[in-house]
C-alpha cells in the first residue's frame, strides 16, 4: 500500500532544506564564512533531528495502519463466515420443513417432533458456535449475535413441534377446529422465522458495511 504520509514528510524536507539553503547563501553575503559554516552545521543538525522525529511518526503510524487492516480483515472473514452459516441453515430449514427431510426417512425424533440429531439441529448448533466467535471478534459482551441464532433456533424447535400436532390431528368433525388453529400457529411460526432471518441478515450487512 502506497504510503499515505510519504508527500507530506518530502514537502518538508524539501521546504526546510531551501530555507536552510537560503539562509546560509545569505549570512554568508553579508557575513563572514565561518559563521555562514556554524550556521549551516546547525541547520543540518536540526533538519536530521526533525526528518528522524518525522521517519518514527509515520513508522508508527504505519503499524497502527497495518494492524488496524489485520484486525479488520479478519472481522470481514468471520462476518462471512457467518452469513454462510446462515445461508445453511435457510437452505436445510426449507429442506427439513418442505421437502425429503419432513417426508420420508425421519429419525423417531423427528417423528415426535424434535430437532435433535437432524441436518437442521447441526446447522443451527454451527451458527451458534460461529455467532460465539463473532461476538468475541467484535468484542459484544451482550452476545447480540448468539442470541439470534438461539431465537431461530427456539423458532425451529417450536414449528417442528407444530408440525408433529399436525400429523397427529385427525381429520375428523371433531377436529376441524383443531387443525385451523394449529395451521394459524404453524403460519404465525413460518412469519416469525422469515422476519428474524431478514432482521439476521441485514444486520450482517450492517456490520459488514461498517467494517468495510
Amino acid at each position: 500500500m502506497k504510503d499515505p504520509y510519504a508527500p507530506g514528510f518530502w514537502c518538508s524536507v524539501t521546504i526546510l532544506g531551501t530555507l536552510t539553503a537560503g539562509y546560509f547563501f545569505g549570512i554568508r553575503h553579508t557575513q563572514q564564512m565561518n559563521q555562514a559554516i556554524q550556521f549551516l552545521y546547525a541547520g543540518a543538525a536540526f533538519s536530521a533531528a526533525t526528518a528522524m522525529v518525522a521517519l518514527t511518526w509515520i513508522a508508527w503510524q504505519q503499524l497502527r495502519l497495518n494492524k488496524r487492516e489485520v484486525i479488520q480483515g479478519r472481522t470481514l472473514l468471520t462476518i462471512w463466515n457467518t452469513k454462510v452459516a446462515l445461508r445453511r441453515v435457510e437452505t436445510v430449514f426449507d429442506r427439513y420443513f418442505w421437502g425429503s427431510y419432513w417426508h420420508s426417512g425421519r429419525t423417531f425424533e423427528e417423528v415426535m417432533g424434535e430437532l435433535k440429531g437432524t441436518p437442521l439441529e447441526q446447522s443451527l448448533d454451527a451458527l451458534k458456535r460461529q455467532c460465539r466467535v463473532l461476538d468475541r471478534e467484535i468484542h459484544d459482551h451482550h452476545h447480540h449475535w448468539l442470541a439470534n441464532a438461539r431465537d431461530l433456533s427456539s423458532v425451529a424447535t417450536a414449528m417442528a413441534r407444530e408440525r408433529y400436532q399436525l400429523d397427529l390431528c385427525e381429520p375428523s368433525g371433531n377436529g376441524h377446529g383443531n387443525t385451523a388453529v394449529l395451521n394459524r400457529d404453524l403460519e404465525v411460526l413460518v412469519y416469525t422465522w422469515s422476519a428474524r432471518l431478514r432482521s439476521f441478515d441485514h444486520q450482517l450487512d450492517e456490520l459488514e458495511r461498517a467494517y468495510h
